[in-house]
């Protein structure tokens, strides 16, 4: 088999090179656009990239960016506002409040001991407002003092993109707790610290004395603080199991409150996308899947109009939770597939106050998401990946003519290659339901490494997360897939077919595609997965004795529930975080990952587990284990916030008992998708020598 695949031309792509990759998060712009930043995922942890617009300037075309990188890694970070353009805050891993000048390249600590969750300034520049201890802080930069608020602590549950909100006059701070096992938002009045002085030591009376002005109560999961310009506050709630859900403006005075837009599905889950506040503070824009696909909606906050400015069979989203982006009052900026499903352009949409919408194309080519307009409108910062790049920052002007040429703030390391990555086909192929499953597929015979007519090739197909995502034609621009295409780059070069599949539930094919595993969770679209292995094993240069696969998080439960109710669907499978007990990850994610209210667990497997039992253990991986046949790889790290690795104890200890041919590895403190360089360097070969005993 081996003699067949190669052409005597050994691979020069090497684990380093996969791992090499960086990774850019969203962009973030200063208030005057001299500066753009972003985190960027780099070995063991991430950094700061900070580039400026000015080409002559700091971080121009005669200096590379600035690259901000503290011991502990970069967790969050916020800029200066127009008074204080220059200046971004920088939260940690471990704690620390950095104060960055952008145009000196200079740090100073404020704080050793913060939480890394969120950071917020007042409009002045002169309040900064973080977590410490779980419980609002907020620095005074002018006096140098700092006060930690007595509230409700903001809880176990994971952090969210806006948890921290200073009002537009710098007097009230929205923040996030937990009370009633739910998320909820309080109002504090801050207007009198700059005069308080030095306290540091919190009171045990703060509430009662009047600090907290409003909080928000009840059963449902409230969210995403924002200000609107009549000196509301903006929230977004969700309960019923993800079922409802709720976009509301407060007046925290009063207590009177508007609802924006309300949503209840009997069989399917809520939208998902924060709402996003227009310059002028009188609108909010949100993706809306109203119409059956993900949409640009626009609410009068004064109103309550709603208005859809684009409309048709594509999704105007870039990944599962994003939301469009106000270029000025009247046009926002999105990311949307409508010119290819498996990519995404970016385009803008006038209308939102009022005529008829107007798209305008921006970018094209590859998958770019995270679009940033400028401050001042000038610029467009943006991720962009294809067949040819991994993700890289980029920025490009908003010319009258279009003319404008984006400009690489990072670039990909894929430039560095010693050989071309092999270019994805797109595939498809019929499922249950007459649904059609779209895929990309590797094939290792473009490369120099395999002979063109190279035949009983070995075939992996890798599962995605989610399942809201969606692998793309080309690299994917998040670290948990980008880094998977990178690594079957890397095996085709070593003569494996690659297949990509985007199953049931995923983003990208529209509500109904999304919403088809609801009920069935476990089944059809394992279904969909199974006949990926059968559409490869009818390849006439594949082995149909030779085919594996490994996911991650939901793909390495595809890969622990498809070795059971499908054993002959693969000969290895390789699950990475999976799941293997339903019922114990729904009681430790209701305590640690979100609130019961908004899971939907529930509506995904036709109810609770007393209500619908046998879904629930239909579901879960370890009712099938005794029917294992081929052997299973596991991978799971202790420190893991989205899946308990005690679900790694579950498959360990069951599988030993039957008996199975089954192979693991803890990583002591890691996390979902392994942060250290190190832990790659070990599994990743682990995985490729697991394909090579078990397929070759």
């Amino acid at each position: 088999m081996v003699g067949a695949a190669y052409s005597g031309v050994p691979t020069s792509l090497t684990i380093d090179d996969v791992l090499d990759i960086e990774y850019p998060g969203p962009p973030a712009w200063a208030a005057t656009g001299d500066f753009v930043a972003a985190p960027v995922y780099e070995d063991d942890q991430q950094s700061l990239r900070v580039g400026a617009v000015d080409r002559d300037g700091p971080g121009g075309d005669g200096e590379d960016p600035w690259r901000l990188a503290p011991e502990d890694g970069v967790a969050e970070m916020a800029w200066g506002p127009e008074a204080d353009p220059d200046h971004l805050a920088v939260l940690t891993g471990e704690g620390e409040l950095l104060l960055a000048n952008a145009r000196n390249r200079t740090t100073e600590q404020l704080s050793g001991d913060v939480d890394a969750d969120d950071i917020a300034w007042t409009a002045d520049g002169r309040l900064l407002a973080v977590y410490r201890e779980g419980q609002p802080t907020v620095f005074d930069l002018e006096t140098g003092t700092d006060r930690r608020y007595e509230t409700p602590e903001r809880g176990p549950f994971l952090g969210g993109d806006r948890m921290l909100a200073f009002s537009p006059d710098g007097e009230r701070l929205a923040y996030r707790f937990v009370a009633s096992d739910a998320t909820q938002i309080g109002v504090l009045d801050v207007a009198e610290q700059s005069s308080a002085g030095n306290q540091n030591a919190s009171r045990s009376d703060d509430v009662e004395s009047g600090d907290r002005v409003w909080r928000s109560s009840g059963p449902s999961a409230t969210n995403s603080p924002a200000w609107l310009g009549d000196g509301r506050l903006l929230l977004d709630s969700s309960g019923d199991s993800g079922r409802f859900r709720e976009v509301f403006a407060v007046d925290p005075d009063t207590g009177e409150r508007q609802t924006l837009f309300r949503e209840e599905e009997e069989t399917g889950t809520v939208s998902r996308g924060d709402a996003e506040v227009s310059p002028d503070g009188e609108r909010i824009a949100l993706p809306l899947p109203l119409d059956g696909w993900e949409h640009v909606h626009v609410i009068d906050v004064d109103s309550g109009q709603r208005t859809q400015l684009t409309a048709g069979a594509f999704e105007d989203k870039g990944v599962a939770g994003s939301s469009p982006q106000w270029l000025d009052d009247e046009t926002l900026v999105f990311a949307s597939n409508r010119q290819d499903l498996g990519e995404r352009g970016l385009f803008a949409v006038s209308g939102a106050t009022g005529g008829d919408p107007e798209v305008t194309e921006l970018v094209t080519g590859g998958t770019n998401i995270h679009p940033k307009p400028a401050p001042d409108g000038e610029h467009l910062a943006y991720i962009h990946a294809s067949r040819e790049q991994s993700p890289e920052l980029r920025v490009v002007p908003l010319d009258d003519d279009g003319s404008g040429s984006p400009r690489r703030i990072t670039e990909s390391a894929v430039d560095d290659w010693p050989v071309d990555p092999i270019e994805p086909e797109r595939i498809s192929y019929e499922s249950v339901g007459n649904l059609q499953i779209e895929g990309y597929l590797l094939d290792p015979r473009d490369s120099e490494a395999v002979d063109d007519d190279a035949a009983a090739l070995p075939a992996v197909i890798w599962v995605h997360g989610g399942p809201m995502r969606q692998m793309r034609d080309g690299w994917h621009p998040s670290r948990s897939y980008g880094l998977a295409y990178s690594f079957q780059q890397y095996l085709a070069q070593k003569g494996y077919v690659g297949l990509f599949v985007n199953y049931r539930g995923g983003i990208g094919y529209g509500r109904a595609f999304r919403e088809a595993l609801f009920g069935n969770r476990g089944t059809d679209e394992m279904t969909d997965i199974a006949r990926g292995a059968d559409y490869l094993r009818d390849l006439e240069y594949v082995d149909d004795d030779a085919v594996g696969m490994w996911g991650l998080s939901y793909g390495g439960y595809a890969a622990l529930q498809l070795l059971g109710t499908r054993p002959e669907a693969f000969d290895v499978a390789v699950n990475i975080a999976g799941l293997a007990d339903l019922e114990q990850y729904r009681d430790w994610a209701e305590e640690t990952k979100y609130p019961g209210a908004a899971s939907s667990q529930a509506v995904r497997l036709g109810g609770e587990p007393w209500e619908a039992p046998e879904n629930w253990a239909d579901a879960s991986p370890k009712t099938h284990f005794e029917n294992y046949e081929n052997p299973l790889y596991s991978f799971h790290g202790t420190g893991d916030r989205y899946v308990d690795f005690e679900q790694l104890d579950v498959v360990v200890e069951e599988l030993m008992e039957l008996g199975k041919d089954h192979e693991w590895e803890y990583y002591p403190g890691e996390n979902h998708l392994f942060s250290e360089r190190a832990t790659w360097e070990r599994a990743l070969p682990e995985i490729e020598a697991a394909f090579e005993t078990e397929l070759r």
